[in-house]
């Protein structure tokens, strides 16, 4: 009963609707309840010269223009909710505009308003709105998308949401009410529900449309729900015809709504939440009724502009040509000027241009709102895309060195009036994304290289060439047969190795072999390697792949210290011995640190390279099994006579298994679990310490701050969590003042064992994304209005059992991740004694001081610095006045002075301010090269400037350039007078340096 586009077999209006019979294809899904997806270039064909207003609007004005218009009619304009769902983890992403209301048509939360607006970020690559192997491709899938909305939380109903919808296409925005159609819920028997010809009679009252103009569509279609219980509601669709009017007399457009014609598109999504859907299936009416609206700001701007593609509006023509600017291919002018003849090849360019221009925005806004790059869950959607970007943009447009962080610029211009943030977090968007395309270039070249020495054979056999004629190209490329020992590491046998190659891809399929070593080696994601495949007509053999990684997930958990054993009554191959039957593990340790009465279930000892480790379960205990980042416990067990050491307490299989010095002489006596309760105490504090860190994180950093990870410990806490940029000295003296305060006011522990998940999260209980919690959790609260957790850990009674707190130190773990180590209780004040040790043992180390000591110190270091300057200017001045030699040394082309030299290991900076200062003392008729190198990176550094009265004969910089870091095995490019390169053959530097003027005088004719 979701709501999805397709609908076309009813040709009556009004009156008792007609069934669509119609078998319609499967849809996108991207309307399944707002329309957010922008459309295809055949969409407005011959549409384009008749457009819907006279006057040009920009796509910042019509934005603005939806947000004004509902702003008159009462709305307040909200905010977009950042693209990580807060408080919500059942979302990977933002999806919709409606995200951020959840909790009210749930009737879990308010709000201090009864109508609003906004428009949304919004993200959709997971799950069925799975469309980024479609990006680029076509013109109309996107990752990143703006939704416009108005909502009405039990205010308006359907009579305003119709009128108002109609006012604001028709009346201000001038679209032809000609060419609009809408779409009502045509009852469903089997949920009891008529006709919803009030929303018909409405759209007859309250709008000028014309009735032939409204068509009834089934459930599938026109009824909204958010899952399989709750709130929903029919909904109303409108839709745009953008046909010529000669085929629009031809061929009623009714006829065409919902019926999968690209033309005939949907452009807002009206719904009506009245209902409340039982776990029955019963529907009962809500007492107060709500509006969600949504309409896709990509494809309203196209038709508001006329276009016949997303891309062809504003908001990515800035990002295209910069794109197509800092391509090194010189027939890449802009996206709509390739000097390139083969058509085939210009609409391959045109591809790789989309799919930057789109996926940067996507990666951006991410990075922006807390995402940071990665392995797991949301983190490894925005690499996936980064590294799709990367991949079009190195084998189409020639990059070699990072170019996607370049784009946050425009993207930031275009976009940062009304999405700040992406603005204010620019430096950090550029480092990150930098840091990302840099890891992958340095395996990107070599995995394609290998994919590609491989695809001719991929190929012939697929295509069903002679096998023993292939076979015996293969058995040829010493090179190929290498990369394939690589890949097929547990086939010995060359021969097997080598059928088991050609039957794979005799089956149109690159071998789970190949794709495993793409992934596991050059950080290919399995999808990346499926689209390579697919784009040459191939399969992978995902079967095979699976089993690899499986086996390699299998090998990993063997590895680790606490192997996944999984503890059962006859597992002999396990080592475990059963010694006691009934339920094991019964976790006591929050209400007491002692068990008088356990009973040993099982026990065994596993060899490991460094001894025998002696385990084993008990069926309760108090000891408190790692988890959380909360370490294990220890403590004593005293059975009989013996008293054993327990070293450390792991979760195992869902069992807790106390690590322990010896096994008991008498497995089957009665146990004494006794836990070290002075160190679960400072864990404790530590543990309490870390809720109370993340709180203040989140009140004076952001709400974007999200935990990455925590270690809490008896002598300290470690924290890891999402953060743009370095928290200043002075933010982290309030972030510590703010934990010592509730410290101060000792607020007590408020524990709840058995809340419902979903009630904790409307409640605010924080959740961490990607952490599994049941239907029911136990949340832990000092002080509701400051911080509230899903929590399994242990914890103080009241705050002021800390005493004090204090942070020792934060930095950078990995790109956009922070980490803060802190220590409380005793270790802060033994921190805080020692601190205050070195201090007076530092200010022995003056015999005089004339001033305070901090200011001694910046005295001293002050003079380094200006000694290191004094050294760095010589330096500079040392290579200027180099310069003036290799202009007396110039090569003349044409008139024309080329300046060539290799310089002393410079950066790239410095060697772009060498040439740019070349540029100047050469005035006109000057073209420079310059280059150096960094042996122990292997990288080649180059630099270009032309005069410009230069660029007019046709010699560029960016060409220039781009031209000699070929030679060098590099690529690079940048403005007609100023640009810069890279290359990874620092050998052939003087090679290439050496070709300037040949490059030049071909340039100049």
């Amino acid at each position: 009963m979701c709501l999805a586009d397709g609908c076309s077999n009813s040709n009556e209006t009004l009156g008792p609707p007609l069934a669509c019979h119609q078998e319609e294809p499967e849809r996108d899904g991207h309307f399944e309840r707002e329309s957010g997806v922008p459309f295809s270039p055949e969409m407005t064909q011959g549409y384009a010269d008749s457009p819907p207003m006279s006057t040009y609007k920009s796509s910042e004005q019509i934005r603005q223009s939806f947000l004004d218009f509902f702003r008159e009619k009462g709305h307040e304009i909200v905010p977009s909710a950042p693209l990580v769902p807060q408080n919500d983890p059942t979302l990977l992403f933002t999806n919709a505009g409606m995200n951020q209301f959840k909790d009210v048509f749930l009737g879990t939360g308010t709000r201090p308003y009864r109508r609003a607006a906004n428009t949304q970020k919004c993200l959709r690559v997971s799950g069925k709105h799975n469309d980024l192997e479609e990006v680029g491709h076509d013109t109309y899938h996107h990752t990143f998308f703006e939704m416009l909305g108005n909502w009405s939380f039990g205010d308006y109903f359907k009579r305003e949401a119709i009128r108002w919808a109609w006012e604001l296409l028709v009346e201000r925005w001038g679209l032809d009410p000609d060419r609009l159609y809408v779409t009502v819920h045509e009852g469903d028997e089997a949920l009891g529900l008529a006709p919803d010809t009030e929303a018909a009679d409405l759209w007859k009252s309250e709008t000028s449309i014309d009735p032939s103009h409204i068509k009834f569509c089934p459930t599938k279609d026109n009824f909204w729900m958010m899952g399989d219980t709750g709130p929903c509601g029919p909904c109303s669709e409108i839709h745009i015809d953008l046909r010529p009017d000669e085929e629009r007399q031809r061929v009623p457009g009714i006829t065409l709504v919902n019926a999968d014609d690209p033309r005939v598109i949907e452009i807002w999504n009206l719904v009506f939440i009245q209902y409340n859907a039982l776990p029955d299936g019963r529907l009962e009416p809500l007492k107060a009724k709500h509006v969600d609206t949504g309409m896709g700001l990509e494809r309203i701007v196209a038709v508001l502009q006329g276009k016949t593609s997303n891309y062809d509006t504003d908001l990515f023509a800035p990002i295209l040509q910069r794109a197509a600017e800092l391509s090194p291919r010189p027939e890449v002018r802009g996206y709509d000027d390739l000097r390139v003849e083969d058509e085939r090849e210009r609409e391959r360019i045109r591809v790789a241009l989309r799919v930057v221009a789109d996926h940067i925005r996507a990666i951006a806004f991410a990075i922006a709102d807390g995402v940071v790059p990665g392995n797991t869950g949301r983190g490894y959607v925005i690499r996936r895309i980064l590294r799709r970007a990367v991949r079009y943009g190195y084998q189409t447009l020639n990059f070699r060195e990072p170019f996607l962080y370049r784009l946050v610029e425009p993207l930031a211009h275009k976009m940062g009036n009304v999405f700040p943030e992406i603005e204010r977090h620019r430096a950090y968007v550029e480092r990150v994304i930098r840091a990302e395309e840099e890891s992958f270039l340095a395996t990107l070249g070599t995995g394609l290289a290998f994919f590609e020495r491989l695809l001719p054979y991929l190929k012939a056999a697929a295509e069903g060439r002679p096998i023993e004629a292939i076979r015996e190209d293969l058995q040829r490329d010493s090179q190929a047969i290498d990369l394939l020992q690589k890949a097929y590491v547990d086939t010995a046998d060359r021969k097997a190795m080598v059928e088991a190659f050609l039957k794979s891809a005799a089956e149109k399929n690159v071998p789970g072999e190949v794709a495993f070593l793409l992934h596991d080696t050059y950080g290919f994601p399995i999808d990346l390697t499926q689209l390579m495949a697919r784009e040459e007509g191939l399969g992978v053999d995902m079967a095979r792949y699976e089993e690899l990684m499986q086996r390699q997930r299998e090998r990993a958990r063997a590895a680790s210290t606490f192997g996944a054993v999984v503890l059962t009554a006859d597992d002999e191959e396990a080592g475990w011995k059963r010694i006691s039957e009934g339920e094991d593990s019964v976790f006591v340790g929050y209400d007491t640190t002692r068990v008088e009465a356990a009973r040993i279930r099982a026990l065994r000892t596993v060899e490991t390279p460094h001894g025998p480790r002696h385990e084993l379960v008990l069926d309760q205990t108090p000891f408190y099994a790692e988890s959380g980042g909360q370490v294990g416990d220890t403590g004593v067990l005293r059975v009989g006579d013996e008293e054993i050491q327990v070293r450390d307490t792991q979760k195992l299989g869902g069992h807790i298994v106390h690590y322990v010095d010896r096994l008991p002489k008498e497995p089957d006596a009665p146990v004494e679990a006794v836990v070290d309760a002075a160190r679960r105490k400072r864990i404790e504090k530590h543990h309490t310490a870390t809720h109370l860190l993340h709180a203040a994180l989140r009140e004076i950093l952001g709400t974007h701050v999200q935990q990455k990870g925590s270690l809490v410990a008896p002598d300290r806490l470690r924290f890891d969590f999402s953060h743009f940029e370095r928290v200043t000295p002075e933010l982290l003296r309030q972030i510590e003042a703010r934990v010592n305060e509730v410290i101060q006011r000792n607020v007590p522990r408020i524990e709840e064992r058995d809340v419902p998940f979903q009630e904790a999260i409307a409640r605010g209980a924080m959740a961490l994304f990607g952490e599994k919690y049941g239907d029911r959790v136990r949340v832990i609260t000092f002080d509701p209005n400051f911080s509230m957790e899903l929590c399994g850990g242990t914890h103080v009674a009241a705050t002021g059992e800390l005493g004090v707190f204090r942070i020792i130190s934060e930095g950078s773990v990995a790109s956009g991740i922070r980490r803060v180590e802190a220590l409380a209780g005793q270790e802060a004040l033994n921190w805080i004694n020692q601190q205050l040790s070195e201090l007076e043992q530092a200010r022995g180390q003056f015999k005089s001081l004339q001033r305070p000591l901090d200011e001694e110190i910046a005295l001293l270091l002050e003079t380094q610095r200006r000694l290191e300057k004094e050294l760095a200017a010589l330096r500079r001045a040392q290579q200027k006045a180099r310069l003036a030699t290799l202009v007396e040394q110039a090569h003349r082309v044409n008139g024309l002075r080329v300046v060539t030299g290799e310089m002393e290991a410079l950066s790239m900076d410095e060697l772009r301010e060498l040439v740019q200062a070349l540029r100047d003392q050469m005035g006109r008729e000057g073209v420079a090269v310059l280059g150096t190198t960094d042996p122990e990176k292997r990288k080649v550094y180059l630099a270009a400037a032309v005069t410009d009265d230069v660029v007019g004969r046709g010699v560029e910089a960016g060409r220039l350039v781009g031209e000699v870091a070929r030679i060098v095995g590099g690529g690079g490019g940048g403005r007609p007078t100023l640009a810069t390169a890279g290359g990874r053959q620092p050998e052939k530097l003087r090679e290439a340096l050496e070709a300037v003027p040949r490059l030049v005088q071909q340039m100049v004719g």
